[in-house]
């Protein structure tokens, strides 16, 4: 009998941007240890989708929302997100956000399927107002901090803070992007209609996908490969949609076979985004380049220049130049 899956209750989070004398800042609180969800993280303001969110307001409104969503999302529940990320905000961290407007999009993260409570999460940015003053709720903020992403992931590398894969790959976003400010996102970051899920390479003991969510960016599509006969490797998983990840599973019980492990050849959100999701319920490792796992919030293990990969054809690791964080899958 298949076990139950829990349906992603909608929600919103907003990344605030202010200026630091390192360079642009982000505001990260600290969850409570008592909270049933996330506890003792580090994350970024927000919450689900409430009722009251969903006022009427007119069509055009809503239909810009849904623009910005990249029309993954009909207008009125587009336009209910926005609102949900503005009253996050206010109830949370005591900001007010002048409209929608301000908000900019760089995200979507579904919660994994095999956890209990469940989130379909759209991440926004906003500009600290000026001379705003962030007053806490002390019920959801334990404590904060106002750091440059770089900082946030060197933290969380040294187990200073933890944090969850869908925050560390919003501060890599940044990091990849260069913004400094929510309308620097905007031009840089646009997301579009997610396609559907294409094959571009199949045949007895390779299989070659392109998905449309790359590191949780509707419209950016990535490449992803699971190698093997009956003993598969699984390579850059990096589209962490609920879709993605159950075509994956699919093949592999239609293959009836299993994966043995998660190669990443790089740790960009692009390459990684899914390989924690689909590696807790199998229970097997992520393996990476040395020194390539340091800003990614799980573990990893490092492989050799040559080392054999585990599945049931030939492949080994050819490791790109050190301190590259890169590695190449080589099969005959």
């Amino acid at each position: 009998m298949t076990e139950a899956v829990a349906v992603p209750a909608p929600a919103a989070t907003v990344v605030l941007l202010r200026p630091g004398p390192d360079g642009s800042e982000v505001l990260l609180i600290h969850r409570p240890a008592t909270m049933a969800f996330g506890p003792g993280l580090h994350v970024f303001p927000g919450g689900r989708v409430d009722p009251e969110d969903a006022d009427v307001a007119s069509d055009e409104v809503a239909a810009a929302t849904a623009r910005a969503l990249g029309d993954n999302l009909p207008p009125d529940r587009a336009l209910a997100v926005h609102r949900a990320a503005i009253r996050e905000v206010q109830e949370e961290v005591g900001i007010s956000l002048a409209g929608i407007d301000e908000l900019v999009p760089i995200a979507h993260w579904t919660t994994p399927a095999f956890m209990p409570r469940r989130f379909s999460t759209w991440f926004f940015v906003a500009d600290l107002p000026t001379d705003a003053v962030p007053v806490f709720e002390a019920g959801e903020v334990a404590a904060h901090r106002w750091v440059t992403p770089e900082q946030a992931l060197d933290q969380m590398a040294t187990g200073e803070i933890a944090m969850w894969v869908p925050t560390t790959s919003v501060l890599e976003r940044l990091i990849e992007t260069g913004a400094s400010t929510a309308a620097d996102v905007g031009r840089r970051i646009r997301m579009a209609r997610i396609e559907p899920p294409r094959i571009i390479h199949d045949d007895p003991v390779m299989i070659r996908w392109v998905f449309g969510a790359a590191g949780g960016l509707p419209g950016r599509t990535c490449e992803t490969m699971l190698l093997g006969a009956r003993q598969f490797i699984l390579v850059d998983p990096g589209d962490p949609s609920d879709e993605a990840v159950r075509l994956i599973d699919a093949v592999v019980a239609r293959r009836q076979g299993a994966i043995s492990a998660i190669v990443l050849t790089r740790t960009d959100p692009d390459h990684a985004a899914a390989a924690e999701a689909i590696a807790i319920p199998l229970d097997v490792p992520v393996l990476v380049a040395p020194g390539a796992g340091r800003r990614l919030p799980y573990r990893t293990r490092e492989v050799l220049d040559g080392e054999s990969l585990p599945t049931d054809v030939d492949a080994h690791v050819r490791l790109d130049a050190p301190g590259s964080g890169r590695l190449e899958v080589v099969t005959p």
